[in-house]
């Protein structure tokens, strides 16, 4: 027989997620920070797992969900890579303030979004103009652009090419661009473009402009649902994080694997954290864009 394994999941949560996710193509993934250990992961639309038991049916099931347009097969957590969205926003927001290019009363001006010369970004309407505190609670889409273009543009660099490569390190520290090495079959490592590859598309005349769009987490940049958990547990641990991991123990070993017990550190201090996060009390507490 095979050895027996706990595993991490959190059966109540597990069984909400799904609820939730009736109906729906997608998928949700919660970690505790403290420890990686994965409580939740839930991908839909999904399938019974009774269908694929040995049995005479199994290779019928099998080929009927394999055809299946909505793909129950797949696992969209870890799977799965699209841009980041508004999320990416507080990403941006850290690396602005190790940067020093942003401090947390700097205030930017919104009229429904963002322009430079040519340049146009859309947002939705509230006041301005508006501090960090503020820029994330309503996750405003002009303050992250000047934010953004601050970063690549910062006078410590030679050139906004060489800002971008410096930007780019910082992401990546936050497990984005590569594979969280979760014990999971199957995980992509989404995408965050380097510098050779705008300098190909745009022959080398490029700069923060022409990628603007990363600012507020589209354009070439993409990532899986469980790296975006991963990032919050991140920022609730306050600049690191552990291996995210499905598996708690293992019958006859003491402990899990090494790699899921160390911590991995970005290079984002510790009080930048506290700023964020007290937008992010803000979005959802008193007058943001997650309040229900």
């Amino acid at each position: 027989r095979g050895l027996q394994l706990v595993s991490t999941i959190d059966v109540r949560l597990q069984e909400f997620a799904e609820e939730l996710m009736v109906g729906k193509i997608g998928a949700v993934v919660a970690i505790e920070p403290s420890t990686g250990e994965i409580l939740v992961m839930a991908s839909s639309p999904t399938f019974d797992p009774n269908e694929l038991v040995v049995g005479r049916g199994r290779g019928n099931h099998y080929m009927r969900l394999l055809n299946e347009p909505r793909r129950p097969l797949y696992n969209r957590a870890v799977t799965s890579s699209q841009p980041p969205g508004s999320t990416f926003k507080l990403l941006n927001g850290l690396i602005g303030l190790q940067e020093g290019v942003l401090k947390p009363h700097y205030r930017y001006s919104c009229n429904r979004g963002y322009r430079s010369g040519s340049v146009k970004m859309g947002c939705h309407e509230h006041r301005s103009p508006l501090d960090l505190d503020y820029a994330i609670a309503t996750s405003c889409n002009a303050y992250f652009a000047n934010v953004f273009r601050n970063i690549l543009e910062n006078k410590k660099y030679k050139s906004p090419k060489e800002g971008y490569e410096a930007w780019r390190k910082y992401v990546e520290s936050f497990g984005f661009n590569s594979k969280l090495d979760v014990d999971l079959f199957g995980e992509r490592k989404g995408v965050v473009k380097e510098r050779k590859y705008y300098d190909k598309v745009y022959r080398g005349s490029w700069n923060a402009l022409t990628v603007l769009s990363v600012s507020i987490g589209q354009g070439e940049i993409q990532s899986t649902t469980l790296q975006l958990a991963n990032f919050a547990a991140t920022i609730a641990n306050r600049g690191y994080y552990y291996t995210p991991h499905i598996i708690k123990g293992i019958e006859g070993q003491d402990s899990i694997d090494v790699k899921y017990r160390t911590a991995h550190y970005t290079p984002v201090d510790k009080q930048h954290f506290e700023t964020i996060i007290k937008g992010m009390w803000r979005a959802v507490n008193r007058d943001g864009t997650c309040q229900t």
